[in-house]
Protein backbone atom coordinates (compact mmCIF):
# COMPACT_ATOMS: atom_id res chain seq x y z
CA UNK A 1 0.00 0.00 0.00
CA UNK A 2 1.61 3.52 -1.24
CA UNK A 3 1.64 6.77 1.05
CA UNK A 4 -1.00 8.95 -1.61
CA UNK A 5 -4.26 7.50 -1.98
CA UNK A 6 -4.86 7.86 -5.93
CA UNK A 7 -8.53 7.08 -5.70
CA UNK A 8 -11.03 9.88 -6.95
CA UNK A 9 -13.09 11.44 -4.71
CA UNK A 10 -15.94 13.82 -5.83
CA UNK A 11 -15.40 17.41 -3.74
CA UNK A 12 -19.02 19.07 -2.90
CA UNK A 13 -19.62 22.07 -4.30
CA UNK A 14 -19.67 25.05 -2.19
CA UNK A 15 -21.33 28.74 -2.80
CA UNK A 16 -18.66 31.08 -3.16
CA UNK A 17 -18.84 34.57 -1.67
CA UNK A 18 -20.96 37.41 -3.18
CA UNK A 19 -19.78 40.58 -3.11
CA UNK A 20 -20.06 43.98 -5.22
CA UNK A 21 -16.69 45.83 -6.39
CA UNK A 22 -17.78 49.58 -5.21
CA UNK A 23 -16.71 52.10 -7.62
CA UNK A 24 -13.51 53.66 -6.61
CA UNK A 25 -13.77 57.07 -9.00
CA UNK A 26 -16.35 59.06 -10.12
CA UNK A 27 -17.16 57.77 -13.93
CA UNK A 28 -20.29 59.86 -14.90
CA UNK A 29 -19.78 62.64 -17.41
CA UNK A 30 -15.76 63.14 -17.10
CA UNK A 31 -13.38 65.35 -19.29
CA UNK A 32 -10.36 64.14 -20.17
CA UNK A 33 -7.23 66.32 -19.35
CA UNK A 34 -6.20 68.69 -21.66
CA UNK A 35 -10.22 67.74 -23.54
CA UNK A 36 -11.80 71.27 -23.93
CA UNK A 37 -15.64 71.73 -23.95
CA UNK A 38 -17.96 74.38 -23.21
CA UNK A 39 -18.41 75.79 -19.77
CA UNK A 40 -21.82 74.72 -19.76
CA UNK A 41 -21.26 71.15 -20.65
CA UNK A 42 -18.39 70.56 -18.75
CA UNK A 43 -19.36 68.59 -15.21
CA UNK A 44 -18.28 69.74 -12.00
CA UNK A 45 -17.48 66.18 -10.92
CA UNK A 46 -14.73 66.57 -14.13
CA UNK A 47 -12.91 69.71 -12.23
CA UNK A 48 -9.87 68.30 -10.07
CA UNK A 49 -10.93 67.75 -6.25
CA UNK A 50 -14.36 67.97 -6.93
CA UNK A 51 -16.53 64.11 -6.31
CA UNK A 52 -20.11 63.77 -6.33
CA UNK A 53 -21.10 64.89 -2.95
CA UNK A 54 -18.96 67.92 -3.18
CA UNK A 55 -20.19 68.50 -6.31
CA UNK A 56 -23.93 68.49 -4.56
CA UNK A 57 -22.65 70.17 -2.00
CA UNK A 58 -21.69 73.17 -4.16
CA UNK A 59 -24.95 72.96 -6.09
CA UNK A 60 -26.80 73.48 -2.81
CA UNK A 61 -24.91 76.19 -2.41
CA UNK A 62 -26.37 78.02 -6.02
CA UNK A 63 -22.79 76.11 -8.08
CA UNK A 64 -24.70 74.73 -10.21
CA UNK A 65 -21.69 74.55 -12.99
CA UNK A 66 -18.31 75.58 -13.59
CA UNK A 67 -18.82 79.08 -14.96
CA UNK A 68 -20.46 79.34 -11.26
CA UNK A 69 -17.52 77.65 -9.80
CA UNK A 70 -15.21 79.87 -11.94
CA UNK A 71 -16.76 83.25 -10.98
CA UNK A 72 -17.34 82.54 -7.25
CA UNK A 73 -15.50 84.59 -4.49
CA UNK A 74 -13.47 81.88 -3.10
CA UNK A 75 -13.48 83.82 0.28
CA UNK A 76 -17.29 83.70 0.36
CA UNK A 77 -17.58 80.17 -1.13
CA UNK A 78 -15.09 78.58 1.41
CA UNK A 79 -17.02 80.41 4.42
CA UNK A 80 -20.62 78.64 3.57
CA UNK A 81 -19.14 74.96 3.24
CA UNK A 82 -17.45 73.34 5.85
CA UNK A 83 -14.41 72.22 5.52
CA UNK A 84 -12.99 73.81 2.60
CA UNK A 85 -10.41 76.82 2.77
CA UNK A 86 -10.27 79.60 0.30
CA UNK A 87 -7.12 78.12 -0.95
CA UNK A 88 -8.67 74.75 -2.22
CA UNK A 89 -11.34 76.79 -3.84
CA UNK A 90 -8.88 79.15 -5.92
CA UNK A 91 -7.49 75.62 -7.02
CA UNK A 92 -10.68 74.16 -7.66
CA UNK A 93 -11.16 77.31 -10.09
CA UNK A 94 -8.12 77.48 -11.18
CA UNK A 95 -8.87 73.35 -12.67
CA UNK A 96 -11.73 74.53 -13.91
CA UNK A 97 -10.56 77.19 -16.53
CA UNK A 98 -8.00 74.47 -17.46
CA UNK A 99 -10.69 72.28 -18.37
CA UNK A 100 -12.93 75.01 -20.51
CA UNK A 101 -9.70 76.88 -21.82
CA UNK A 102 -10.24 76.75 -26.29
Amino acid sequence: MGIADTDKIELPKKEGIKFEVEKLYEEDGEVEQGESLSESKVPLTSVKGIGKGFADNLKSKGINDVTALIGADPEELASQISGISSKKVIEMQDSAKKLVKA
